[in-house]
């Protein structure tokens, strides 16, 4: 919630919203829609992440591997990806999960199903791609920013490992094997 307004996603038949409403009274305020769908059995409809929103952007990944950012006081459309598609990723068995890391002038998502790019970043106000790190498959967490030996990194674990990866370059700095409950 940011200032007195809620954003979620959700999926309404045959479209994937980004929504946002009214907090105090559930008033929706604009939905931004999209022809898409995901369903799994077990993992029911997607979408199955949320929104970041910061200074007046909403960054949404979508449950098939699309990535917007909007408006946050209209909803309209700044940019997009098809970040699965783009990278030629295949999904994951309960759709994408994870929800955008904000890291200065960048967005970072997850992949897919398929051996790396594990972990993305795009420039925030363009959407230009600007690196790509990793080989493991993403799992559905998403990926965070953490300190480690004074310095920013972001993290992210993986089907089989936990990365650690440079902002500025998405470098593996250090891949850490282990297997994640998926």
């Amino acid at each position: 919630m940011v200032g007195g307004r809620a954003y979620t996603q959700e999926q309404r038949g045959q479209e994937e919203w980004v929504s946002c409403y009214e907090a105090l009274t559930g008033r929706l305020l604009w939905a931004h829609r999209r022809p898409a769908r995901f369903f799994q059995w077990q993992a029911g409809e997607g979408p199955h992440s949320t929104p970041t929103v910061d200074h007046g952007q909403v960054f949404a990944y979508g449950a098939t591997g699309i990535l917007d950012c909007l408006d946050a006081a209209t909803g309209a459309l700044v940019w997009s990806r098809a970040v699965l598609a783009e990278n030629n990723l295949d999904n994951l068995e309960w759709g994408v999960s994870a929800s955008p890391l904000l890291v200065g002038d960048l967005v970072v998502v997850t992949g897919g199903n398929s051996a790396g790019p594990t972990v993305l970043a795009y420039t925030r106000a363009t959407g230009e791609p600007r690196w790509q790190g990793g080989t493991d498959r993403a799992s559905y967490s998403s990926p965070i920013l953490g300190t480690l030996a004074g310095r920013p990194r972001i993290l992210s674990f993986n089907a089989a490992t936990l990365t650690v990866h440079d902002p500025a370059t998405g470098e593996v700095q250090l891949s850490q094997i282990g297997r994640a409950h998926v």
